[in-house]
């Protein structure tokens, strides 16, 4: 029964994922989801709250639920490539979805859902004695922003030359080597 949940708000979310091809979020209603799907409205509101909670469900289930396996095996080349490599299978996808601006912007969505991963990664895995006056949650938002940023710096790149190690390997650089590093 669990499974077949999963499964039924899998399937809602990817058509949603797919109408956004074809169409402007503003304009998809709940009714095309289900259509699409195959089900009745009272079945889409079983799993979610509205539609940006739905395209919510796609950017966890890209950006965390996905690579959570290796994140958890402290492989973070591994969840990066997982991460960098769903975004380039999904890029018409991710350029649409930076059109969903606003209160429930789909920029803020993948900031949330990458500062909720690296908060729980930080929580697991963190040096205590390593500069403690930061706490995790600072840590995890500003690491959150500059993934974030890779990320559509990545989707937007304009001649397409940018491969998933090449983003890969200039996120791990970045994030190894601070603002001091390259000025002095």
């Amino acid at each position: 029964m669990e499974n077949h949940r999963g499964m039924m708000r899998t399937f809602l979310f990817e058509n949603l994922r797919d109408l956004m091809l074809r169409n402007i979020f503003e304009k998809i209603t709940i009714k095309q989801i289900c259509d699409q799907t195959g089900v009745i409205r009272a079945t889409f509101y079983n799993y979610f709250d509205d539609k940006y909670d739905c395209l919510n469900a796609i950017v966890y289930n890209d950006l965390v639920e996905n690579s959570m396996e290796l994140l958890h095996k402290r492989d973070i080349v591994g969840t990066l490539k997982m991460m960098f490599q769903t975004v380039e299978d999904n890029k018409d996808f991710y350029r649409a979805g930076y059109n969903v601006i606003g209160q429930n912007s789909f920029e803020d969505m993948i900031r949330e859902n990458l500062a909720m991963n690296f908060n729980s990664y930080f929580a697991k895995n963190r040096n205590a004695e390593y500069l403690p006056n930061y706490s995790n949650e600072l840590l995890a938002q500003y690491y959150a922003e500059c993934l974030a940023f890779d990320i559509k710096t990545f989707v937007f790149e304009k001649d397409g030359s940018l491969s998933v190690d090449q983003v890969v390997q200039m996120t791990i650089d970045l994030m190894k080597n601070s603002f001091i590093d390259f000025v002095e």
